[in-house]
């Protein structure tokens, strides 16, 4: 069985700021993404449970596979969007089985 390597980024961040992210994320070339509700968690910021009624300290992780120039990119063009807000982006290699969806 053939392996493609690939970039693994995982986004935390606030729910309210999910959108900018997703758009640049498209635009920096991505095929696609996953998104997850509800993240919760204590960091920095203290504990984050999106228990509150209205969702403003609800946050949400974003999943992205893709190539290593388009993975730079992400990261780089994430960091003028997070600044100010709480955020996490981290890299990690993976290996993918289907080469051409990623």
């Amino acid at each position: 069985m053939q392996l493609y390597r690939k970039k693994k980024i995982e986004i935390f961040v606030e729910a309210t700021r999910a959108p900018m992210i997703i758009e640049m994320i498209e635009a920096a070339g991505a095929k696609g993404y996953t998104m997850v509700p509800k993240v919760s968690g204590k960091g920095n910021r203290g504990v984050r449970d999106g228990g509150h009624l209205s969702g403003v300290f609800r946050n949400v992780l974003i999943i992205v596979i893709a190539a290593e120039e388009i993975a730079q990119r992400i990261v780089s063009e994430s960091q003028p969007l997070l600044e100010n807000y709480a955020g996490i982006v981290t890299v990690s290699d993976v290996e993918v089985v289907r080469d051409e969806h990623f």
